[in-house]
């Protein structure tokens, strides 16, 4: 932790979350020099993938706690929380860092957090807005959070008494969920159940979650082939036809996997080809290899990434060749990669390690993080010798916390894993890297 780092090195590993950040940061004697790199990180969602990641907050509380001044922060975070129209990752990240300002005492984070739920709850009941509904749906966890089973209980009788008013389903599945996991299922049903038959709003509340679990259970189609191309035809619905194609891959017979994959050979809608091979990223094209290989160089982009997962099912010998020629090329690279990975030789780390790191690593090119995912399927999977050079990378690199994660808990397998980044790892973004961390710094000697 000795070297100095420049300020755009600092926010490279700031964003994404390294805790080597946070430990320059903490043992700089210029802090003030960063300050606004935090800022920035505070006022922007930097997570790749938020589903995955879980959020930022924490990390870069812990980063404003080294300051004197945290009401520069939080000043800030409260303005930006004001702001119209924010996307739901970034809106969560300030909720959670105000709740963290308010569980230290902050009166001001408080209120604004109080603002804010007034504010998107009178929005609502003036009218149904799914993007006002998800807001106001991870605010009302923070709360609970923050204030307990006493907020939880206003809340439900607020949002029972929109939708009672509304006259339509309140979907708040995330927040009753979170409070069953919060609270215990036995506290939370039993205060919605008891107090339905005296309060419509308590009623209204407790049937919106009846109504989204209903919805949720019937909205799992059966996967028939008849659904499939019917679904391959909705342009505008691609994560329908996806679905079903992925639950068909698991239950199809020989004959319909056939039938299908005549009917995407015929298909000339080069919009609708993909959707119909989509199955075929998952089970072997029972068909001639070689349309697949003409696939891969299709004009088409999304027939292009289809056609390459496809030849991951086929024997290795018959698609190592390709991929190296392509990888030496530089064309089509990180497809290229990732059938590189399906077919991987030991002679190929040099060629797999310089290909990686020739992709740029950017939140507005996502191909690297396919290319990251297949690396690390194998180098798990598989009893491969490999110094650490691709793990380094690949863990310095990454804007994804998740994958960090999994390439920590690689690294420690293959007792790989120095103890200058497992220590670091103590104050990464992601909690499950932080808590893995602290599992091994903690073991006693020799165990």
């Amino acid at each position: 932790m000795g070297r100095k780092w420049t300020k755009t090195q600092f926010k490279e590993a700031f964003k994404r979350g390294l805790g080597s950040s946070y430990l320059m940061l903490k043992e700089s004697n210029n802090r003030e020099k960063h300050r606004d790199i935090v800022l920035w990180c505070c006022l922007r969602n930097t997570c790749y993938d938020m589903q995955c990641e879980g959020g930022r907050g924490s990390f870069l509380y812990q980063a404003i706690c080294l300051y004197e001044d945290k009401s520069y922060f939080e000043e800030a975070i409260i303005r930006k929380l004001m702001q119209n129209n924010l996307d739901t990752g970034l809106f969560d990240q300030l909720c959670e860092l105000l709740y963290l300002f308010a569980a230290d005492g902050s009166t001001k984070a408080r209120e604004a957090l109080y603002e804010q739920y007034n504010a998107l709850l009178g929005s609502l009941s003036r009218r149904n807005n799914p993007a006002v509904q998800e807001n106001l749906e991870w605010l009302c966890v923070w709360l609970t959070s923050l204030d307990g089973f006493s907020a939880f209980k206003s809340i439900v009788i607020q949002l029972g008494k929109c939708a009672f008013n509304n006259g339509e389903a309140a979907d708040m599945d995330w927040f009753y969920s979170h409070a069953k996991n919060k609270f215990g299922a036995k506290r939370v049903d039993t205060f919605l159940q008891s107090n339905a038959a005296k309060s419509d709003y308590v009623k209204a509340f407790l049937n919106s979650v009846i109504h989204t679990t209903m919805q949720n259970e019937q909205s799992v189609e059966a996967p028939t082939l008849e659904k499939l191309f019917e679904a391959a035809k909705e342009k505008q619905n691609r994560f329908r036809s996806r679905g079903l194609a992925l639950r068909f891959s698991r239950i199809a017979t020989e004959d319909e996997l056939l039938r299908l994959a005549e009917y995407a050979v015929q298909e000339t809608d080069l919009e609708i080809k993909p959707e119909l091979l989509w199955t075929f990223r998952k089970v072997r094209f029972p068909l001639d290899e070689q349309f697949i290989f003409e696939l891969t160089e299709s004009d088409h982009g999304a027939i292009r990434d289809v056609a390459f997962e496809m030849l991951q099912h086929l024997p290795s010998d018959r698609i190592h060749g390709y991929a190296i020629n392509l990888i030496k090329q530089k064309k089509e690279l990180a497809n290229a990669l990732s059938l590189l990975c399906y077919c991987f030789k030991s002679e190929d780390e040099t060629i797999l390690l310089e290909g990686i790191q020739s992709l740029p690593v950017t939140y507005e090119d996502g191909e690297w993080h396919g290319v990251f995912v297949d690396a690390e399927k194998l180098i798990d999977n598989r009893l491969l010798k490999m110094n650490s050079s691709l793990f380094t990378y690949m863990y310095r690199q990454t804007l994804c916390s998740y994958c960090r994660y999994k390439l920590i808990k690689i690294m420690s397998k293959r007792k790989m894993l120095p103890k200058e980044i497992l220590e670091e790892c103590v104050h990464d973004s992601y909690e499950d890297t932080r808590d893995f961390a602290v599992r091994k710094l903690g073991k006693k000697p020799g165990k």
